[in-house]
């Protein structure tokens, strides 16, 4: 996969620029977002240069300037070495060895520019004995690929070979390498249509490898038989014709002028394989059937209608096909042209092409509504300056405080119309939650598609979008009508400070509620209460888990990031198998001290302020752990609530 983009001179991009598509961890699926003419498009179309060798745009101010475009590859090893020889993985793997080994202090470009990817590089040593870490760049009007700012660094590193390669053998090596990729761009002004007859490149590249393998398999089947015996294929019969026609037509023009030949290019393949006449097979079968949609051409469809029918395409194709090389896809606005009741599911299939089919994917979008809706991936905001920040869409709303002001969904107003647009067209529930933790818990007990869940950092967050959200899902029965209404349930901890909603009868709207953790204080039953309900136990998610699923999720996290202090008072507890609830606080706690002249109420305040700051953690173990098939009883409350 990629895990930047560097672009010098490139359109707007003036000098050096190195672009990050990877912030705390892997994601297939990158959001960029920005005004119009900052640059959002522009990454999309040099990486159509860079692999397809389509058309440069140089920067107006920097003509007779370096202009180049590369990008920085993770790969895992087996897969490259699988299209390389022997002499040529022990090249990749020196340059690998180069990009994960260069300092960022060897090199003043390096400083200056690249202290993003170096921050990258730090939190993937982990996996470095299984991918291979490669920069690879095309400066325009070459052929050649070669490692831009770092050709210096890995030329060293080279040097320690047998026999140091040259140029030529590199760029060779490089090709390869990028040829495990397919890079298929789809621009906002592209002609749909065009696109969508089946037998453009766009669709070849997403042919069935079976389908190709099959054909290639005929063809290289030695059936046909010769007068002395010999057996042929018919690729072999179709190369052997060609080959002596050609001859003959050199050997004609030759007698005019002794200059003219057809000898291939150096290094260059002479004969045809089966997969140039597969591709060609397919082309033509697919020349004879044109996509319709109830039974009219795809070209005299709306503008929006040829985009959904473009990611559907797109869609199927990847469901049903084990596609031949990786593909990386870029689309230019998936939601231009459409109306906004049809963005969500545009933007649901753009999240599986990435998440389900595991395909790296980059989109670009003005519709911001698609960013509470996006489980996650990576967003790229990107300012009249072409300064780049990135956030974790899995958090997004709990970064709001780090965006750059036109980021339009800071504001609660713009969020709840989102949720509406998205509530109003799909039959997806919807849970809004304080935090990503509680995000974690939900997911791993309700494991459902059908459910969105979406932490708003705090609990008074979750009461102002409740507000906002009242008006509009109150008054939704009559805007939609004779359908069964998804809910959307907001669910808060129960704290000393749980001041209440300033809507009334708001129990009477079963479409849009309001609930609060609630722990019994006697029968230690978890309940969902209305949030007026003025009977508080405080109660937080972590309190009302499986008991011995989370005392091991603590354990686990206490035993790998606790200091002595914390180790110790851990080890001062057993746990108490008696307890229904996971709590902590308080006499009713699955810890149960030992005493030992240690005093129980310093040792529970070291854990319980270790559990606060260790939160996301806990919750990353505990969601990792196997299933017991216990689930705690609110999970079926929930359940009720959104099924009834």
């Amino acid at each position: 996969m990629i895990l930047g983009i560097i672009l010098r001179n490139y359109k707007c991009y003036k000098g050096l620029h190195y672009i990050p598509f990877y912030k705390d961890k892997i994601e297939n699926l990158n959001v960029i977002i920005g005004d119009n003419g900052v640059g959002k498009s522009t990454i999309l179309e040099a990486l159509d240069s860079f692999f397809n060798n389509a058309n440069w745009v140089i920067n107006s101010d920097s003509y007779g300037k370096d202009a180049a475009v590369g990008a920085i590859f993770l790969i895992e090893k087996d897969k490259c070495n699988s299209v390389l020889e022997d002499k040529e993985q022990e090249i990749i793997a020196k340059i690998s060895d180069a990009c994960w080994s260069v300092d960022i202090k060897s090199n003043t470009t390096y400083e200056k520019n690249y202290t993003e990817f170096f921050a990258q590089r730090e939190s993937l040593f982990r996996i470095n004995e299984s991918y291979y870490l490669l920069v690879i760049g095309k400066r325009y009007n070459t052929h050649e690929y070669s490692f831009l700012s770092f050709d210096a660094s890995i030329d060293y590193k080279l040097e320690e070979l047998p026999i140091k390669p040259n140029s030529q053998t590199i760029s060779l090596i490089l090709a390869k390498t990028i040829n495990l990729f397919s890079y298929l761009y789809i621009p906002v002004e592209a002609t749909i249509s065009e696109f969508l007859k089946l037998e453009t490149a766009g669709m070849q590249l997403l042919a069935d490898k079976n389908l190709k393998n099959t054909i290639s398999t005929a063809l290289n089947d030695k059936t046909i038989i010769r007068n002395n015996r010999k057996k042929l294929s018919v690729i072999d019969l179709i190369n052997e014709k060609l080959e002596e026609y050609i001859n003959q037509i050199q050997d004609e023009i030759q007698k005019i002028d002794t200059s003219y030949d057809f000898k291939p290019d150096y290094r260059q393949i002479t004969k045809l394989t089966p997969n140039h006449i597969a591709n060609v097979i397919i082309e033509a079968f697919y020349s004879k059937r044109k996509l319709k949609k109830d039974k009219k051409p795809i070209s005299t469809l709306s503008s929006g209608e040829k985009r959904r029918a473009l990611i559907d395409i797109i869609y199927v194709f990847l469901t049903k096909n084990e596609i031949e090389r990786n593909l990386i896809l870029a689309i230019d606005e998936p939601e231009s042209s459409l109306h906004i009741s049809k963005c969500y599911n545009q933007f649901r299939k753009v999240q599986d092409i990435a998440i389900k089919y595991n395909q790296q994917l980059f989109i670009t979008t003005h519709w911001y509504g698609s960013l509470p809706i996006l489980k996650c991936g990576n967003l790229l905001h990107i300012q009249e300056d072409q300064n780049i920040s990135l956030f974790n869409l899995e958090n997004y709303f709990e970064e709001r405080k780090n965006h750059p002001d036109d980021i339009n969904l800071k504001s609660f107003f713009d969020l709840a119309a989102s949720i509406i647009s998205a509530y109003r067209n799909s039959s997806c529930h919807w849970l809004l939650v304080e935090g990503v933790e509680d995000k974690m818990y939900l997911q791993y007990y309700l494991n459902n598609d059908n459910i969105q869940i979406l932490p708003l950092s705090g609990c008074s967050n979750v009461k102002k979008v409740y507000e906002y959200l009242f008006t509009p899902v109150s008054n939704s029965k009559q805007e939609i009508p004779g359908k069964k209404e998804p809910k959307i349930l907001c669910i808060v901890d129960t704290d000393s400070q749980n001041a209440p909603i300033n809507v009334e009868s708001f129990t009477k709207n079963k479409l849009l509620q309001i609930k609060r953790w609630n722990e019994s204080p006697t029968t230690h039953q978890i309940e969902l209460y209305n949030i007026e309900n003025p009977n508080i136990t405080q109660t937080e998610i972590e309190e009302i888990l499986e008991p011995a699923l989370f005392y091991n999720a603590l354990k686990t996290c206490i035993e790998a990031y606790g200091n002595e202090q914390e180790i110790n008072a851990f080890h001062a507890f057993e746990f108490d198998e008696n307890v229904m609830t996971s709590r902590i606080k308080g006499d009713y706690s699955i810890l149960n001290h030992l005493g030992n002249g240690r005093n129980m109420r310093q040792d529970k305040e070291v854990i319980n302020t270790f559990i606060d700051r260790m939160k996301h953690e806990i919750a990353i173990i505990y969601t990792q752990s196997p299933k017991t098939g216990d689930a705690p009883s609110w999970v079926s409350l929930i359940n009720d609530i959104l099924d009834n």
